[in-house]
């Protein structure tokens, strides 16, 4: 994985058509924590090859910002079309390339040879993220997320409720195994996850709440479709300024009791070992990029 991909808050991870010229020169402006450039389902077959000369220039106009992850979204491998994005595309150096319709590590075969190759002959790394949006692909989600290039699963929920049949549901009770599933395969593989998409951009605040359960279940971040929704998706995976204090009290109480020798300590009642200061120090370290930026 890419250093700046270990550490790097992907709360809010914006998707951008390759072929809407306008929206592409915006998006690097907005607050959104990654942005994964669009060669894939929002680009019709015939705008293709103009969409992969404008994700190369945004690429290259926003090489020297380091604000966001810029991501390459490229068509599966069971098409015949992923290698004219990477050829075309990789030249402008992105953080990662999302390979679509992921459904087992061999599918990550071809553009992880592809990137090998490009690495060999410049001072270049690339990681590969993974689209889950299968009933297979979730099964196979372990071993797609042990693959060595690997460093990001993405939830494709809106796919995924269409092959199981499943209609909309604020509470996601039929995609609640598929989502834990995975998010379990991404946690064990060390690696992060992002929540799928919520469609309606007229309902705050089913997007809100959307957010705050991807939160509860582990997910890192979440993927977004329109600016409006950046925000909401911003707060849910971000502590609170009163969980960010609260994680500091922890870590000053710990590190004042490992001074005495101690492996344990009790702050506000509560027991703190060595798991709860690892955590708090996470949660203030999320908390303290997010200032940052």
């Amino acid at each position: 994985m890419k250093p700046r991909l270990q550490t790097a808050l992907l709360r809010s991870v914006l998707y951008v058509p390759g072929s809407n010229s306008k929206t592409l020169a915006k998006a690097p402006t907005l607050d959104a924590d990654a942005l994964i450039l669009d060669l894939e389902d929002s680009v019709a077959p015939e705008a293709k090859a103009q969409a992969r000369s404008n994700v190369l220039d945004t690429l290259h106009a926003t090489r020297d910002a380091p604000a966001q992850i810029r991501v390459v979204r490229i068509n599966g491998s069971h098409t015949e079309l992923w290698q004219d994005d990477l050829i075309t595309t990789l030249p402008g150096l992105p953080d990662a390339v999302l390979l679509s319709k992921v459904e087992s590590p061999d599918e990550l075969s071809g553009p992880n040879e592809y990137l090998h190759r490009l690495e060999q002959d410049q001072d270049f790394s690339c990681s590969l993220w993974a689209m889950i949006e299968s009933p297979l692909g979730v099964l196979n989600a372990l071993a797609i997320a042990r693959h060595p290039r690997v460093s990001c699963l993405v939830m494709g929920t809106s796919d995924l409720s269409r092959t199981l049949g499943i209609p909309g549901d604020p509470q996601r009770i039929g995609l609640r195994h598929a989502l834990q599933h995975t998010i379990l395969a991404a946690k064990a593989a060390g690696i992060r996850i992002l929540d799928g998409v919520f469609v309606n951009i007229r309902d705050p605040e089913g997007m809100i709440a959307e957010c705050h359960d991807g939160a509860r279940l582990g997910f890192d971040g979440k993927t977004v479709i329109h600016p409006c929704q950046i925000a909401a998706a911003n707060q849910a995976f971000l502590p609170s300024d009163a969980e960010a204090a609260q994680a500091r009290l922890v870590l000053e109480a710990w590190n004042a009791a490992r001074a005495r020798g101690e492996e344990i300590c009790v702050v506000d009642g509560r027991l703190v070992e060595r798991l709860h200061a690892d955590q708090a120090a996470q949660r203030l370290a999320r908390w303290e990029a997010a200032r940052k930026k």
